[in-house]
């Protein structure tokens, strides 16, 4: 299961993991917690949703998944952070799909929506899991690689699909150069390589209480 704040940050945190994870057969779902209406200018907040949800759909088969693979909840973009009590649709859809681990941003991210999904996932998790943290703008210390090098050009198809983000931030280039840095600098002899914080629920969220006190 990948937890999206928003359309498009799957693929930008996790989107070449998702594709490997396909590749072996691994079933895979995403739940997209807003749907973005925020994320275009010019363009009502009504219309913004419906373009994302659109490009969230148009992403899945470049990603190896089915439309039946993806979940909207409908929160608020931009206060999350005041929707992350107890969730009934979000505890349904966890226990639904049974993940064996979950993918989200990490706590670290100073963006207001990426940290309240943590904060929805901990208060509603009930059946212990992995929890595996990706990047999107706070940088971390990983424990876990992922070397996306063989299937970073489907990642970059994936996300050239949310063509309304790219028209604001050219958020793709910048989430491959983060993939380019993550491979270098742990000099493996790879290209292109994800990050993730990977530990069982409990580590995780104890590891983020502890580095909020």
């Amino acid at each position: 299961m990948v937890l999206a704040p928003h359309p498009g940050d799957d693929i930008l945190g996790c989107g070449g993991t998702i594709i490997l994870h396909r590749q072996l057969g691994h079933a895979v779902d995403v739940l997209y917690l807003t749907d973005g209406e925020k994320g275009a200018s010019g363009i009502s907040v009504t219309k913004t949703a419906s373009v994302r949800h659109q490009e969230a759909i148009d992403a899945a088969p470049k990603l190896k998944l089915e439309e039946s693979n993806l979940h909207f909840l409908h929160l608020p973009d931009g206060d999350l952070v005041n929707h992350s009590g107890s969730n009934y649709e979000f505890r349904q859809i966890l226990e639904k799909t049974n993940p064996d681990v979950i993918y989200l941003p990490s706590f670290v991210e100073k963006h207001r929506d990426l940290y309240a999904t943590n904060v929805l996932l901990k208060n509603n998790l009930i059946q212990s899991c992995d929890v595996a943290a990706y990047e999107i703008w706070s940088p971390f210390l990983p424990n876990r690689l992922v070397n996306i090098s063989s299937v970073v050009e489907e990642k970059r198809a994936a996300m050239q699909a949310h063509t309304s983000q790219l028209k604001e931030l050219d958020y793709l280039e910048a989430s491959l150069a983060l993939n380019r840095y993550r491979a270098a600098m742990y000099n493996i002899g790879i290209s292109y390589a994800e990050a993730f914080i990977q530990s069982t629920s409990e580590e995780y969220f104890y590891l983020m209480m502890e580095t909020e006190a």
